[in-house]
């Protein structure tokens, strides 16, 4: 079963059942709900993270479902999306399998009441956890009293290993599949530009501001998600950054990749090009775009495109050649760019999902380009099943998106739509066309009216 997040009445949403498939397409107008879809997905898929160190930091052996579960939902809740406090009532359903689901609602004092279904955690389960547990402390407290040095190293590698199989375990109730997560915002280009000191200073202003919310009263607590994310996503493009020197940026990683993997980073190189229009390469002289016999420009004068687009493509890349288990939530990947580069972007990050041992892919867009670009993956997949060679002369078959790994919705007055057409296995045609028509109607319109051809009525 694929998840499925069920909203009623949070923010502009008023409606919703979105069924998660590994690629996830969500389309509407500005402020119709596409980002609030998107956090509360990430959200939810970042539970298991939050209960696991809540878990292992407790000095109890057994599960608290106050204290290890119920209370740092709230607390997160909160940091998340702020005071519920002035909300209207309302109820938000993850379903991470058929079996296990957990409910967000309001108490009559107006303050978040998670509730988990009654199968979701087993008593085998607590056993197994419990077992873990207290293998964990008793490791901790063996290290603690040991003086031999290969002893200890060994007891180091016991620890090590009943951490990842508590680890396993609860992703495994969480139904959580990956071990790379990362929320790229709309407005990213604010990694471009800064100087080293500018940087570290405004992730520091984050930092004390996310803390200094989670201090606050729960009526004044303020939405700090966009921060949040903000902040992991500058800290991951720091490690890009130096990645990109270290391995001597697209190039180099092609050169010392393995046999199996260059053809992959190759054709996302290629991609890559096509959106930059030229080279990447950063160096101890900073970033910058190169162009062949025309020399180059520095990054942070580079075009907007190119501003918006080089994390995402830079992410892409890194998570190809590093084989991990992802999800990518990318607010509005069209920003700024030409529609072939559009094009192109959206062909990258499908290939950096199908490249995936396992992942999700989350994309919120205003623009039919993105789903006729999707749609046209969907279409070689099904017409590569029957005549695979000539498919893949047209698109590259590690482009081609099935059907079944595609789910797509359009926001609009508060409800979430099914755009996906069964019978034709493609995303409904109609939408793609209607914003084409009402022009279309327009300049009809205005065609009767024009007599600049001499002629009269």
């Amino acid at each position: 079963m694929s998840q499925r997040l069920e909203i009623t009445n949070f923010g502009p949403v008023r409606r919703a059942s979105i069924e998660i498939r590994p690629a996830l397409i969500l389309i509407g107008q500005q402020a119709s709900g596409k980002s609030t879809v998107a956090k509360l997905i990430y959200f939810f898929k970042s539970l298991s993270a939050e209960f696991f160190s809540r878990y292992y930091q407790s000095s109890g052996e057994g599960v608290e479902m106050a204290q290890d579960l119920i209370i740092p939902i709230r607390e997160k809740f909160y940091d998340f999306f702020g005071s519920t406090y002035h909300l209207p009532d309302f109820e938000i359903v993850y379903h991470y399998d058929d079996n296990r689901y957990l409910t967000l609602s309001l108490t009559a004092k107006k303050k978040i009441n998670a509730h988990f279904s009654d199968t979701f955690f087993t008593k085998k389960d607590f056993q197994e956890l419990r077992g873990y547990k207290k293998m964990l402390l008793q490791l901790k407290t063996d290290l603690a009293n040991m003086d031999n040095v290969a002893k200890k190293v060994a007891l180091d590698e016991r620890h090590l290993n009943y951490l990842h199989q508590l680890a396993d375990k609860i992703n495994a109730l969480f139904c959580n599949e990956h071990n790379d997560s990362l929320f790229i915002l709309a407005g990213r280009n604010a990694t471009i530009g800064y100087s080293e000191t500018f940087e570290n200073m405004l992730q520091q202003s984050i930092q004390k501001s996310i803390e200094e919310q989670g201090h606050r009263a729960f009526e004044t607590k303020e939405q700090t998600i966009d921060e949040t994310l903000m902040l992991s996503f500058m800290q991951r493009v720091v490690k890009m950054r130096q990645a990109f020197i270290n391995l001597g940026n697209f190039e180099g990683m092609i050169t010392h990749a393995n046999g199996r993997l260059k053809p992959r980073l190759k054709l996302a190189y290629k991609l890559i090009r096509e959106v930059l229009r030229g080279q990447y390469s950063n160096s101890e002289f900073g970033e910058r775009i190169v162009h062949p016999g025309q020399g180059y420009v520095y990054l942070k004068n580079a075009s907007s495109g190119q501003q918006e687009s080089i994390r995402i493509l830079q992410d892409a890349f890194l998570s190809i050649y590093q084989g991990n288990k992802l999800l990518r939530i990318v607010e509005e990947p069209e920003a700024h760019l030409f529609p072939e580069a559009q094009m192109s972007t959206i062909q990258l990050l499908v290939l950096m999902l199908n490249c995936a041992p396992s992942g999700h892919l989350i994309l919120t867009t205003h623009s039919p380009y993105t789903l006729t670009i999707v749609n046209n993956l969907i279409y070689a997949a099904k017409v590569g099943a029957q005549h695979p060679e000539q498919a893949s002369s047209v698109i590259q078959k590690e482009l081609w998106l099935p059907l079944e790994k595609v789910s797509a919705y359009i926001l609009q007055d508060g409800e979430a739509s099914d755009i996906i057409d069964a019978d034709l296995g493609e995303i409904k045609a109609e939408l793609i066309d209607s914003i084409s028509n009402v022009i279309n109607q327009q300049y009809d319109q205005l065609l009767q009216l024009d007599d600049s051809d001499g002629t009269e009525d």
